[in-house]
């Protein structure tokens, strides 16, 4: 016979106790649920026959309070005169005990009592019966939600929770969780892409720099300020793409602080307009500040982080315009302010729309960025996002009737 291995922390069936038992924990809200309605039910059947045999008491105590104050008891006292069941009797209990009277009495009251508990105990076995059903039916969801919440502990994924008609709780409940699944999800599907883009992002131009270095190492490419100009772009855009990491993970994390002040909008699309001229000159483009209603228009917001989103946006705008004018907008009305940045190229895909503010998203199918004064971080406009919904406003996109995307901000008052 094998010997049980010294020290083996549980018995042969295996497993710790927590596990052995898990089955029983998961039931222990239905079998209190079950107990609590069984000990009511009790109660309650309780409740009625006592009152129902103090009733039967009180009907015979009155029905032969007439026949026993009539024996020959003449001593006895008031509160002693009764049926002889009741209560001690002084009188002549032959006499009265067995006369057709008592026997009656007698025989009903038996038959009275045993009814009584006899429907007590089908009515307490029903109840029993009908609770364990019911409660069954109610502490199911919660056990398979429970079971789906252990799985979904373990690693397990795509885990979804039957819903069942109805609008209760343990419906909205079952939603709830199918959409908090869904949710992880996506977030883990989006920091697997996040990691892969970020090693992307900077795999590249390190393997520029390291590439461009051995030359020089090498003799094969002489020292020059053409390739100094190239290794410092590449160490730019590293710079730029940490920086933009920073400041998204900032303004996430709630730890960014703003410095409000009132802004006038006609003037500050203005500057932003007249930063990016020299650059849209170049591409054959302009950047135009196209109105601001009412003309003197102000917003409270920290300037400089505002001016942050508009330049992305902005860059945005010009990267996917097609080579056509931009337009900056602002106006006032009864929800707040309203900023819009337009192009007029060819607008966005309808998957675009939905996935433009995600991080390290992009529209064009190329993901290579040489240039790192012309070339994003993929995270401009999440930044955007993010800086916005730090001042309680929301940025939006969507595609203009006449042509062109439309990118925008919307402040509260």
């Amino acid at each position: 016979m094998p010997r049980h291995r010294r020290g083996a922390p549980f018995g042969r069936r295996g497993g710790p106790p927590w596990r052995r038992h898990s089955h029983w924990r998961r039931r222990g809200l239905r079998r209190k649920l079950t107990l609590a309605f069984a000990a009511v039910a009790l109660a309650a059947v309780g409740l009625t026959v006592w009152l129902t045999l103090g009733a039967v008491f009180s009907a015979q105590s009155e029905l032969f309070e007439l026949g026993s104050s009539n024996l020959p008891v003449p001593d006895a006292p008031e509160d002693r005169r009764g049926p002889p069941w009741w209560g001690p009797f002084d009188g002549d209990r032959d006499g009265w005990w067995d006369s057709p009277d008592a026997t009656v009495a007698r025989r009903a009251f038996a038959s009275v009592s045993r009814t009584a508990f006899l429907a007590a105990f089908l009515a307490f076995l029903m109840a029993g019966v009908a609770a364990a059903i019911v409660t069954r039916l109610f502490t199911r969801p919660l056990v398979t939600l429970t079971s789906a919440a252990e799985r979904l502990g373990a690693g397990e994924r795509g885990i979804r929770v039957p819903q069942a008609g109805g609008d209760d709780e343990l419906t909205r409940l079952s939603q709830a969780f199918n959409h908090l699944v869904a949710q992880l999800e996506r977030q883990e599907e989006w920091r697997r892409d996040m990691v892969a883009d970020v090693a992307h992002d900077l795999r590249t131009p390190l393997s520029v720099m390291r590439s461009e270095i051995e030359a020089l190492q090498d003799g094969v490419r002489p020292v020059s300020p053409e390739s100094l100009q190239m290794l410092h772009g590449e160490v730019m855009l590293l710079a730029r793409l940490v920086a933009d990491l920073r400041t998204l993970s900032l303004t996430e994390s709630a730890a960014i602080e703003l410095d409000r002040s009132e802004v006038p909008l006609f003037g500050f699309l203005r500057d932003v307009a007249d930063y990016f001229e020299p650059r849209a000159r170049a591409a054959g483009t302009s950047v135009v500040v196209a109105g601001v209603r009412p003309e003197d228009a102000t917003a409270f917001v920290d300037e400089q982080r505002m001016r942050r989103v508009l330049v992305n946006l902005v860059e945005n705008s010009l990267t996917h315009g097609a080579g056509g004018a931009v337009e900056l907008s602002a106006q006032i009305d009864t929800s707040g302010t309203v900023i819009r940045v337009r192009d007029h190229g060819p607008g966005l895909a309808e998957a675009a729309l939905d996935r433009v503010f995600e991080r390290f998203y992009r529209a064009e199918e190329s993901r290579t960025r040489r240039d790192a004064d012309s070339g994003g971080s993929g995270l401009g406009l999440p930044i955007a996002k993010a800086l916005v919904e730090a001042h309680g406003g929301s940025i939006a996109a969507a595609n203009h009737p006449e042509g062109g995307a439309v990118l925008e901000i919307r402040l509260p008052a």
